[in-house]
């Protein structure tokens, strides 16, 4: 689910009807927590994972990829990751430091990725 159905009421209107929510979702006013809404991309390294839980039970977490990804789920907890292939991204100015890093100048990498943003790119 992406965006409409992870706004924080609809969520909590899906976990009445015993409804599980995975997805992506954008910043809104208010929302995400504001321990999430202060992260700066730039001063973030690769694979990086910020969470917490809000007042409702919703995990709400931050993961830094090529860009800064917010991801929501009431199905996921903390401390799993899952091993993935990746291929190397084109370089971009956001994410040329880390893509030299990690890939250096291979066009595949293993690397270990939270379970949770596993699961939604399956």
């Amino acid at each position: 689910m992406d965006n409409y159905f992870t706004l924080p009421q609809v969520i909590r209107r899906l976990r009445e009807k015993v409804i599980g929510v995975v997805g992506k979702a954008r910043m809104r006013k208010g929302w995400p927590p504001p321990a999430l809404r202060t992260t700066k991309q730039n001063e973030c390294n690769f694979n990086t994972f910020r969470y917490l839980v809000d007042e409702h039970g919703t995990f709400v977490t931050q993961w830094i990829d090529n860009g800064l990804v917010l991801v929501v789920s009431t199905i996921h907890h903390v401390g799993s990751s899952a091993k993935v292939n990746r291929r190397r991204p084109c370089l971009m100015v956001k994410n040329k430091r880390h893509v030299s890093q990690v890939w250096g100048s291979k066009s595949r990498t293993e690397i270990y990725i939270p379970l949770l943003i596993h699961h939604y790119n399956q």
